[in-house]
C-alpha cells in the first residue's frame, strides 16, 4: 500500500500543496488586496518569491505522485504574512517567524498529521535562527462573536490551526482572546521535537495512509 511521506514545500512542484492551501491567499496578502486576487495565481507568486528568498516555507504530507497533499503548513517571515493584521491579538512580535497556517483534510484531522507537520516546521525556522514562532489559534469550543464571525466562518479556507494542536507542540498564550489567541514559543524549545525519521516512523504508525 502507498504511504503518505512528509515533504517540503518546493518550487518545482507547487501542485502537490493541500487544495485549500493553494486557492488561500488570507495570510499572504493585505485585507484589502486579497479580495481582488486571482488566489491561485497570488499564491503561487507569493510561494515562489518566499522559496527565493528564504529557500523553505512549509511542508505537505502526501504521495508525492502528482496528487495533491493530505496536509500542508506554511511558515514566513512576519513581514511575508501581512494578513494576519485581521486578527485581534495582531501583530506578531518583531523577533518572531509566523506559522501561519495549517490546511489537512477533515478525515485526518486529530491522526498526528499535525504534530508532524508542526515538528517539522519548528525543526527548519531553527536551522533558519529565528528566535522565535508565533501562531494564532483558534479555539475550537468558542462562541463567534462580532469580532471574528467574519474569520471563524472561512477558518478551514484560511487553515486556521487549533489551540490544542499548537499547545500540544509546546506554544504557549501570549495574547489572549476568547476566539483567536496568538500563541508562541521560544527557540529551540526545552521539549524535544521529532526528527524527519520520526515523523516518518508516526505517518507509518497511522497506517501508511
Amino acid at each position: 500500500m502507498l504511504q503518505a511521506s512528509l515533504f517540503p514545500i518546493v518550487q518545482e512542484h507547487l501542485d502537490f500543496l493541500h487544495p485549500q492551501a493553494r486557492k488561500s491567499v488570507f495570510w499572504e496578502l493585505a485585507p484589502e488586496v486579497a479580495m481582488k486576487a486571482d488566489p491561485v495565481f497570488e499564491k503561487e507568486a507569493w510561494l515562489s518569491t518566499t522559496l527565493l528568498e528564504s529557500q523553505s516555507c512549509g511542508f505537505n504530507i502526501g504521495y508525492r505522485n502528482g496528487t495533491p497533499a493530505l496536509a500542508s503548513v506554511i511558515f514566513c517571515d512576519r513581514d511575508a504574512a501581512p494578513g494576519a493584521k485581521a486578527l485581534p491579538t495582531a501583530p506578531i512580535s518583531s523577533d518572531a517567524a509566523i506559522i501561519s497556517s495549517l490546511f489537512i483534510d477533515e478525515v485526518f484531522r486529530g491522526t498526528g498529521m499535525e504534530s508532524a507537520l508542526l515538528d517539522a516546521s519548528l525543526m527548519e525556522l531553527i536551522r533558519l535562527d529565528y528566535p522565535a514562532v508565533e501562531a494564532f489559534g483558534y479555539r475550537t469550543d468558542s462562541t463567534a462573536n462580532s469580532e471574528t464571525d467574519e474569520i471563524v466562518a472561512k477558518r478551514l479556507d484560511i487553515g486556521l490551526i487549533d489551540v490544542d494542536a499548537l499547545q500540544s507542540a509546546g506554544f504557549e498564550i501570549v495574547a489572549d482572546h476568547p476566539v483567536l489567541p496568538r500563541l508562541r514559543m521560544e527557540l529551540p524549545p526545552a521539549t524535544v521535537l521529532l526528527t524527519a525519521k520520526d515523523a516518518q516512523r508516526l505517518l507509518a504508525e497511522m497506517g501508511a495512509y
